[in-house]
């Protein structure tokens, strides 16, 4: 089951992502953003692992958050705050802003996505749609395992041809397609074979003739219902004070004033309070650990 906010019930966790997504695309004020996304990086470096994920799509949210500011005031020149022209269209301060907002939340985005693929693996989700869509939440399930299981098949496939002189790298363009297309068919053929072994087993074990039972047994603890309640009263907080417009900003046609008002800090507070709910759990469990030791 592991511990920290692995132990937490999925539905609680789900719960959490919901809320989390919801701040990315409900608020639009620069700072409120700007924290989440500070508070879902500190999020993703407590999870085990979560520094070597965010290594490998470092460079991709950097790229995106860059040209989406670079090329929004260049897009689209509505506002009336012009900084300067190019070539004849005007670059104004509204744009930029709106380029600014739009990437902080799409970053906020794939920060939350690279924390849920740590956090939820494939039971846990398997077990929380089961319910409603269970032949759905099979084929999400099964397509979810196929991309990198057929990565780690074709590497694997690769390394032995390589030592049998089959190289996709070396020869002439001819033979690469044609070592390729070898490869290509090992490759499929494999997964083929597996599939119909797959089919087999599921369909001996008798799959679909009845409700179905899963591998490991969630239960909703006290501890759960608590995390719940705080994450409930976290969202509604943020969502009262969202529709009474705490927290965004007008850009459009003309730039609003960026000033927060003490219920938009209490607003920003409870949204953060939302945001870093896995950080609370990990913290929690550490100070736990520290007193019973």
């Amino acid at each position: 089951m592991g511990n920290g906010i692995h132990t937490i019930h999925p539905f609680v966790l789900f719960f959490y992502y919901l809320c989390a997504g919801f701040f990315a695309m409900f608020f639009n004020h620069p700072l409120f953003l700007f924290a989440g996304c500070l508070a879902l990086i500190a999020v993703n470096l407590t999870h085990v692992g979560g520094s070597r994920a965010m290594k490998q799509w470092t460079r991709l949210m950097i790229s995106m958050t860059v040209l989406i500011v670079m090329i929004n005031p260049f897009l689209n020149s509505g506002g009336s705050h012009i900084l300067f022209y190019f070539r004849g269209k005007q670059v104004t301060l509204e744009a930029t802003l709106y380029g600014v907002v739009t990437s902080m939340s799409l970053l906020i985005i794939l920060l939350l996505f690279i924390s849920l693929n740590i956090v939820l693996n494939g039971n846990k989700l398997l077990y929380i749609f089961s319910r409603i869509l269970p032949k759905t939440a099979f084929l999400i399930m099964l397509s979810i395992r196929f991309v990198p299981l057929l990565k780690a098949r074709l590497i694997e496939i690769q390394d032995v041809q390589r030592m049998k002189g089959m190289s996709t790298k070396q020869g002439t363009v001819r033979q690469r397609a044609k070592n390729g297309m070898a490869i290509i068919q090992i490759l499929l053929a494999w997964s083929l074979e597996e599939a119909i072994e797959t089919a087999d087993s599921m369909k001996a074990r008798g799959y679909g003739s009845g409700k179905r039972t899963t591998y490991i047994p969630y239960r909703m603890t006290p501890t759960d219902w608590k995390w719940l309640a705080y994450l409930a009263m976290a969202f509604t907080i943020s969502l009262l004070g969202g529709l009474l417009g705490y927290g965004k900003i007008v850009i459009y046609p003309m730039l609003g004033t960026l000033h927060l008002y003490p219920l938009d800090w209490v607003v920003l507070g409870s949204s953060m309070a939302m945001c870093v709910f896995p950080i609370v759990v990990e913290g929690r469990e550490q100070l736990k650990w520290n007193y019973s030791a």
